[in-house]
C-alpha cells in the first residue's frame, strides 16, 4: 500500500521487522527481497509517487517534482538527486553498467572487504539484470547525437561501445530524465516496487526520515515527518520502530541522517570521503542539422582512456553521448544573454560529449545549523588534470566527427575552431566556479570496510557499532564503483538482503 499526506490526520506510528530509509536503487530492492521473504516492511520516502500520466515531457514540471538539486559550498558544483519514489532510476538515463572485476579484487586488497568477489557478485548482477529486463543498445539505436561520438572515436581509433540499458519496447521519444511517458524505461517503479506492495510493503511518500535511534546497541526506532506534498512544511510526526532498519538515502542523506543521530560514527568518517565522480560537457556546432535531442539520449560511450587496476580501481576518464532538452542544454552553453541565445537558436544542429572523470575522496558532508547537508569538495590536481584532458580528447573528437566550432563549457564563453586552439583549456585550467562541473554518481560517505577505525560500516553493511542498522546505498563504496551505479548498487543490496535472510535469526529471533 503506497500511504500519501492526503490520507493521514494524525502522528503516525508502525512498527514493523524492516524499515527501510529511501525507495530508490538499494531501498527498492530490500523492500521486495524482504516482504517476499515474508517480512513486514515499512519505507520512508521524502519525495512523492510519479507515474506514466504525471510525465508530461515539460522540464520545468518535472525537474521541480523529482529532482533535488543542490550546490557545493563553494557554489562551484551542481548536485543532481531524485527525489521521488523510486529514486534514481526513475529519471536516470538507463545505463546498466557492471562494476570491473579490478575493483572488488582492490576493495578486497585495501579494504578488507570480504565476500564480494566477483564471482560471488556474479549472481547478484545477473538477478537485477534479469529483473530489469536490460540489453545491448544496437547500433541501429544510435541517434545522431551518439553518432556523431561514435564516428569521431573510431575515426581517431579509440575504443567505445553501447550501453547495455533496462529500456524494453522504447520509443525514443528522449525525454528520460523527466520519467518515462511510455514505461518503456524498467524504472524500480514497474518491477522491485510493485513486487515489494504485492507481498505487503506499506509505503509512506513525502516522509522525510530525520533520525535513528539505538536502544541497548542495536538500532530500533526512526523518528521523522509527513509532509506537505505542496509547501514541504512538516503536517504530521512519523515514527517506525523495527528490528532491522535500513538507510537506503543516497549519498548525500545518509550521512545526514547519521551525523544527525550521533550514531554509527565512532570512526568520525560519517559524510567523509566523499566521490563525486565530476562531469563536464563539451558541445558543438555542425552544418547539418542532429536534433540530438530525439532518440535514445545517452548511447554510446568511448572508454579509451578509461583504465582499471586492482592497486586504485577505476581511473581517468570516458566521454559519453549525451543530449537533453533545451533548458538543461542551456546551463551547458557558455556565455549568458545575446549570446547564449544566439547559440541556443542552433540547438538543432548541436551535439554533445560528457566528460566524466573518476575522481578520489576529496570532499565531506557536514551539517548547518538547521541539520541540512553542506557539501565541501575541494577538486585534486589529478582530477583537474584528467579533466582537461578528457576535454581536449573530446574536442578532437568532436572535429574528426565534422564538427564546426567546439564550445566548452566555461562561465566566460569558450569557443574554438581549430584544434590549434586547444591550449585555452590548459591556460583556463579547472578553477573554482570558472565552469560547468555536474555530479550524478556521488559516492563514499559511509564507506565500508573491515576496521571499524577506518569504515563506517562492515563488509555487509551493517554498522560497526550499531547492530541491525545498514547502510545500503552508494555511500558504502570505497571507491568509484562503476561509471554509471545504478546497477551495481542494485547488486550489493540483493547481497545484503540474502545476507540479512540468511542470519535471520539473529535480527529477527524466532519470527517468520
Amino acid at each position: 500500500m503506497i500511504l500519501s499526506p492526503e490520507a493521514i490526520t494524525g502522528p503516525v506510528f508502525e512498527q514493523a521487522d524492516v524499515c527501510i530509509i529511501g525507495s530508490g536503487s538499494a531501498g527498492s530492492v530490500i523492500a521486495m527481497e524482504m516482504a517476499m521473504a515474508g517480512y513486514s516492511v515499512v519505507v520512508l520516502e521524502e519525495g512523492g509517487p510519479f507515474t506514466r500520466p504525471d510525465f508530461n515531457k515539460k522540464e520545468r514540471d518535472m525537474l521541480a517534482a523529482m529532482y533535488r538539486q543542490r550546490y557545493s559550498d563553494d557554489l562551484s558544483i551542481l548536485f543532481y538527486q531524485a527525489n521521488c519514489l523510486g529514486g534514481g532510476p526513475v529519471i536516470n538515463m538507463a545505463d546498466c553498467v557492471r562494476t570491473p572485476d579490478a575493483v572488488f579484487h582492490m576493495w578486497e586488497k585495501n579494504y578488507g572487504i570480504e565476500d564480494m568477489s566477483p564471482a560471488r557478485m556474479s549472481a547478484y548482477f545477473d538477478k537485477a539484470e534479469a529483473i530489469l529486463k536490460t540489453d545491448k543498445i544496437k547500433d541501429t539505436q544510435l541517434n545522431r547525437n551518439n553518432r556523431v561520438l561514435k564516428d569521431g572515436s573510431t575515426s581517431l581509433g579509440y575504443r567505445g561501445d553501447t550501453f547495455h540499458t533496462n529500456r524494453e519496447h522504447c520509443v525514443e521519444c528522449g525525454f528520460c530524465p523527466f520519467g518515462c511517458p511510455y514505461d518503456s524505461k524498467q524504472t524500480t517503479m514497474l518491477n522491485y516496487l510493485p513486487e515489494a506492495l504485492a507481498a505487503g510493503a506499506q509505503l509512506y511518500v513525502y516522509a522525510r526520515a530525520d533520525r535513528v535511534e539505538q536502544k541497548d546497541g542495536k538500532a530500533w526506532r526512526v523518528t521523522g515527518s509527513i509532509l506537505n506534498p505542496v509547501t514541504k512544511r512538516k503536517m504530521a510526526a512519523v515514527e517506525v520502530r523495527a528490528k532491522v532498519i535500513v538507510l537506503a538515502a543516497n549519498t548525500i542523506n545518509s550521512a545526514q541522517i547519521l551525523l544527525n543521530s550521533a550514531i554509527g560514527n565512532e570512526s568520525g568518517l560519517a559524510g567523509k570521503n566523499l566521490l563525486i565522480q565530476p562531469h563536464t560537457m563539451v558541445s558543438a556546432l555542425f552544418d547539418e542539422e542532429l536534433k540530438g535531442y530525439r532518440g535514445i539520449p545517452q548511447a554510446y560511450f568511448c572508454d579509451e582512456f578509461e583504465k582499471v587496476d586492482e592497486d586504485i580501481g577505476l581511473s581517468g576518464f570516458r566521454l559519453e553521448g549525451g543530449f537533453t532538452t533545451p533548458g538543461l542544454v542551456s546551463t551547458m552553453m557558455p556565455g549568458f544573454g545575446p549570446g547564449l541565445k544566439e547559440r541556443m537558436a542552433r540547438y538543432n544542429n548541436m551535439a554533445n560529449v560528457v566528460v566524466l572523470v573518476y575522481d578520489q575522496p576529496c570532499g565531506q558532508v557536514t551539517l548547518n545549523r538547521y541539520g541540512r547537508p553542506v557539501i565541501s569538495y575541494q577538486m585534486a590536481d589529478a582530477t583537474r588534470g584528467a579533466m582537461i584532458s578528457g576535454m581536449r580528447e573530446a574536442a578532437k573528437v568532436l572535429f574528426a566527427a565534422g564538427a564546426r566550432e567546439v564550445m566548452f563549457a566555461h562561465e566566460v564563453p569558450t569557443v574554438i575552431t581549430d584544434l590549434s586552439e586547444l591550449s585555452i583549456l590548459e591556460q583556463r585550467g579547472i578553477e573554482p566556479c570558472s565552469q560547468l562541473v555536474v555530479s550524478f554518481h556521488m559516492q563514499g560517505t559511509c564507506r565500508m570496510g573491515a576496521d571499524p577505525a577506518t569504515s563506517v560500516v562492515d563488509s555487509y553493511l551493517e554498522s560497526h557499532t550499531v547492530k541491525n542498522l545498514f547502510v545500503v546505498d552508494a555511500s558504502i563504496s570505497p571507491s568509484t564503483v562503476s561509471s554509471h551505479n545504478m546497477l551495481a548498487i542494485m547488486a550489493i543490496a540483493h547481497r545484503t538482503a540474502d545476507y540479512i535472510i540468511t542470519n535471520k535469526e539473529k535480527y529477527f529471533g524466532s519470527t517468520v
